[in-house]
């Protein structure tokens, strides 16, 4: 063949390059190749051959290391570790850890050029920035690659408190501020903020708000504030490359229509010191209505600590609602089966059970779990359909900050 006919060739060749690239293949997320040793070709992984091309060199990397920073699935995900080591004859060493310690060891493992002390983390989703910064986690695109990832709702998959990760972290766990109401003595729970305050105007006293100062549900309330009654500041709220003193103006700026709100419902509620606490003063009947964590309230309750009467609602306009995610440290030794365990973690049984157990939601959007968590626990739950229609994102802490600093001195202390 004639050097002038490579035009009938290029075809040929561009033919036999798209048939052998595998369907579904994964690519490094941020460099041009992947920062973990694999004994797999990588870049031949796809959901469909996951598990098939993993096993066999996942079976030969026993004493996978896991750090769980959640003390609240500290004792559950003990048990499924063991279970995956029943499966499939990999241990696990489960350890739970406080979440900060272990992202600064890690991050100073790395830098120091050391192993790392764990395999797979699951950490807080503040530090996941600081941990792809330092170059601690894998960049691999995990929600791509695991089969059981493949269905996550779409605003977790990709980010973690505003840092775009792209999906280099799972998110593993959900949890939703929310207002708690007792059903036995409220037929008709507030649905909106308005209607909270006219609640709170005909029971003086018997709405109890988290200072958010001292605990996530009260400066989630907050936030869910800020999303209602200052909209045209959604920009700054979910901008979060904003500088302190930026993210100061603009909670100044944006808090005004709250404070207005919150100068007219002040008179009429009390504040808590604590989530808990103010979880105590539904349970005890101090308040009928309550700023809660939705997980908190669902693990009380299921150690009989609150009544059966007590509910979640979630405000139409919505309110805020977070997570943390997993992800698999870049200088394991043990990836393949690091890769087979963070895929387990996120099956179905391993998502129901954490939200049976602790009301810990999944961020799989198809994972039913109507009749799968007795009758007794469900109804602390707000149910599926409303749980997606009203929770938000939560925004950027710096401006929560600033706006609680504002919200203590011009509400709490006057």
């Amino acid at each position: 063949m004639g050097t002038h006919r490579w035009w009938m060739v290029a075809p040929v060749l561009l033919l036999v390059v798209i048939l052998v690239a595998p369907v579904g293949a994964v690519a490094p997320i941020g460099s041009d190749k992947f920062n973990v040793r694999a004994q797999v070709d990588l870049a031949a992984l796809t959901r469909d051959n996951f598990t098939a091309t993993l096993t066999s060199a996942a079976k030969s990397q026993s004493g996978l290391v896991f750090y769980d920073f959640a003390d609240t699935l500290c004792e559950l995900l003990a048990k499924e570790s063991a279970d995956f080591t029943t499966q499939t004859g990999i241990a696990v060493k489960h350890v739970c850890v406080d979440g900060d310690n272990a992202t600064q060891q890690l991050i100073a493992e790395g830098q120091a050029g050391k192993p790392a002390s764990a395999d797979v983390f699951f950490g807080p989703n503040n530090n996941m920035r600081s941990l792809t910064q330092a170059g601690v986690i894998a960049n691999l695109p995990l929600v791509d690659l695991l089969p059981n990832a493949i269905d996550v709702e779409p605003a977790a998959a990709r980010a973690s408190r505003g840092f775009k990760h792209n999906g280099t972290v799972v998110p593993f766990h959900r949890n939703q501020t929310a207002l708690a109401y007792n059903s036995a003595l409220v037929s008709n729970p507030p649905q909106t903020f308005e209607e909270l305050l006219a609640f709170a105007k005909e029971h003086s006293g018997k709405v109890t708000v988290t200072d958010p100062t001292h605990g996530g549900s009260g400066s989630g309330f907050l936030e869910s504030a800020l999303l209602k009654f200052s909209p045209q500041c959604m920009n700054d709220y979910y901008n979060f490359e904003l500088t302190k003193d930026q993210a100061i103006a603009a909670a100044g700026k944006c808090m005004q229509a709250v404070l207005t709100y919150w100068r007219a419902l002040k008179p009429h509620v009390k504040f808590s010191g604590s989530n808990e606490n103010s979880i105590k003063a539904l349970a005890n009947n101090v308040a009928l209505v309550a700023t809660v964590w939705e997980d908190d309230l669902f693990t009380l309750a299921s150690k009989g600590l609150v009544p059966p009467s007590i509910r979640p609602v979630l405000l139409q306009t919505g309110q805020v609602g977070d997570g943390d995610g997993l992800f698999v440290v870049a200088s394991t030794q043990k990836l393949e089966a690091a890769l087979l365990y963070a895929n387990f973690l996120m099956n179905d049984k391993v998502q129901i059970d954490k939200l049976e157990q602790t009301g810990s939601r999944t961020a799989r959007l198809k994972l039913q779990t109507q009749g799968k968590i007795p009758d007794s626990l469900a109804k602390f739950l707000v149910v599926d359909s409303l749980y997606h229609a009203r929770t938000r994102p939560r925004i950027n802490g710096q401006i929560t900050n600033a706006a609680a600093d504002l919200f203590v001195s011009e509400i709490i202390a006057k």
